[in-house]
C-alpha cells in the first residue's frame, strides 16, 4: 500500500511539479478546464520555533499557501502567500512584503532564503513532505496532531 502511496505520489510531482507542462485529468473535462493542484507540506525549525507551511501549486505554476510559525511560548503566527513555483525554483511572497526565495532540493528537501520586510535575510532549510491533505480553501496546515491528515 505505501509502495502505491508513494508511486502515486511521485507521479504526482512528476507531471504537475517538475514538469509543469501537463497533468492529469481527474475527470472527463479537457485539462485546459483547470489546472490542477499538486498539495505538500513544509517543515522545519527556525532558531527557537518551528514551522508547518502548507503549499499547492498547480500546473501553470502559480503557488499559494500558508504558513504557520509556532513560537517558543507557543503562540502561532500566520502568514498567508502567493507566489510561483516554476521547475525547482520557488519564489513566494506575502503581502506585508516578506519573501522566499528558494528551491526544491529533493523529493523530500526544499532549501531557500527568506528576505523580511526590513532587509534581513534568514537561509533555511526544510522537510518537504508531498501529496499531503491541506485545507482546500487556502492550503493551510492541518490539526498538527493529526500528522496534517484529516482526523
Amino acid at each position: 500500500m505505501h509502495n502505491i502511496v508513494a508511486l502515486l505520489a511521485v507521479s504526482t510531482l512528476f507531471l504537475c511539479g517538475f514538469s509543469p507542462f501537463a497533468c492529469l485529468a481527474t475527470s472527463t473535462e479537457p485539462i485546459t478546464s483547470a489546472p490542477c493542484e499538486v498539495s505538500e507540506l513544509w517543515s522545519g525549525s527556525l532558531f527557537t520555533s518551528t514551522y508547518r507551511v502548507g503549499v499547492c501549486f498547480s500546473s501553470t505554476g502559480h503557488a499559494r499557501g500558508v504558513l504557520h510559525l509556532k513560537l517558543r511560548g507557543g503562540q502561532l503566527d500566520v502568514y498567508h502567500f502567493t507566489g510561483t513555483i516554476k521547475g525547482k525554483d520557488v519564489e513566494v511572497s506575502h503581502p506585508s512584503g516578506h519573501r522566499f526565495k528558494g528551491r526544491i532540493v529533493s523529493a523530500d528537501s526544499v532549501e531557500g532564503v527568506i528576505r523580511l520586510k526590513n532587509g534581513m535575510k534568514i537561509k533555511l532549510k526544510g522537510k518537504r513532505r508531498l501529496g499531503i491533505p491541506l485545507a482546500p480553501d487556502d492550503c493551510a496546515p492541518l490539526d498538527e496532531e493529526s500528522g496534517g491528515l484529516p482526523q
